[in-house]
């Protein structure tokens, strides 16, 4: 499982199951109601 973070967007490489998980742990970090874009500027900006 593979996962890039740039300015403008994300990247997630793995398989299907991986990526679900992955989506999954995200939603959980950010919070549901959290926009992609602003998932992306808290990965980034650490």
């Amino acid at each position: 499982m593979k996962s890039y973070f740039s300015e403008k967007s994300f990247h997630l490489q793995g398989k299907a199951w991986q990526v679900r998980i992955m989506l999954n742990q995200l939603q959980k970090e950010v919070g549901k109601s959290t926009k992609v874009i602003d998932l992306i500027r808290t990965r980034t900006s650490k």
